[in-house]
């Protein structure tokens, strides 16, 4: 969910977020996945407080619930009300971003951990910033990186149709070996180079959900 589309729902919209006509209505339904992030947000009387937000996925009826909505909440609080208020598959799938706290909640709480694929690039962007990778560099990398991505997710979507998993199995093991050699390349340049390591801590993540 955008922070554009979070403020709006919460700050502008007189329907109760969880009633929200652009969400199917949440009514217990089983929940194989969540969505889970937050965003910052201005006052007019001061201060940035976080929205959190948690998203759910029906993965047989590719319905999706807005299943929390709330300001200023601890991960735990949030994940705390998600066991005790949603019907949650035993094998539960969260989508978030890099955030190390929230992931590490998250495990606590027994999700299953994919990168956000989105966050993989951008924050994969980020570090080569950090490290003052030229911008021709960067760019090539992005375009490189994102291409694998595309190429996993067009797999994905096929071979939910077709039910052909063990081809999706060799596209994932393909993704993993098509990313390294970047992540290589970047520590060959600097051993220290954060970009390469969080490439290589998170590969599993970002196509674990495949």
């Amino acid at each position: 969910m955008s922070p554009f589309k979070l403020k709006r729902i919460f700050y502008e919209s007189d329907v109760l977020p969880a009633r929200n006509p652009i969400y199917s209505r949440y009514n217990g339904q089983a929940v194989d996945a969540i969505i889970i992030d937050d965003t910052k947000s201005k006052r007019r009387s001061g201060g940035r407080p976080s929205i959190n937000d948690a998203l759910g996925l029906n993965l047989e009826s590719e319905e999706e619930y807005l299943l929390y909505l709330g300001a200023v909440k601890s991960w735990s609080e949030v994940l705390s009300y998600l066991k005790e208020n949603c019907n949650l598959s035993d094998e539960v799938y969260a989508i978030c971003d890099r955030d190390d706290n929230l992931q590490r909640r998250l495990e606590e709480y027994g999700y299953k951990i994919q990168q956000c694929t989105n966050h993989f690039v951008k924050t994969t962007m980020y570090y080569l910033r950090k490290e003052q990778y030229p911008k021709e560099d960067r760019m090539k990398i992005k375009k490189e990186i994102s291409r694998i991505i595309s190429t996993l997710k067009n797999s994905v979507k096929k071979h939910r149709i077709d039910s052909n998993f063990a081809r999706l199995k060799g596209r994932i093991d393909r993704t993993q070996e098509e990313l390294l050699p970047t992540a290589d390349e970047l520590l060959s340049r600097d051993n220290d180079s954060n970009a390469a390591k969080f490439m290589l801590r998170t590969v599993d993540k970002v196509t674990l959900f495949a």
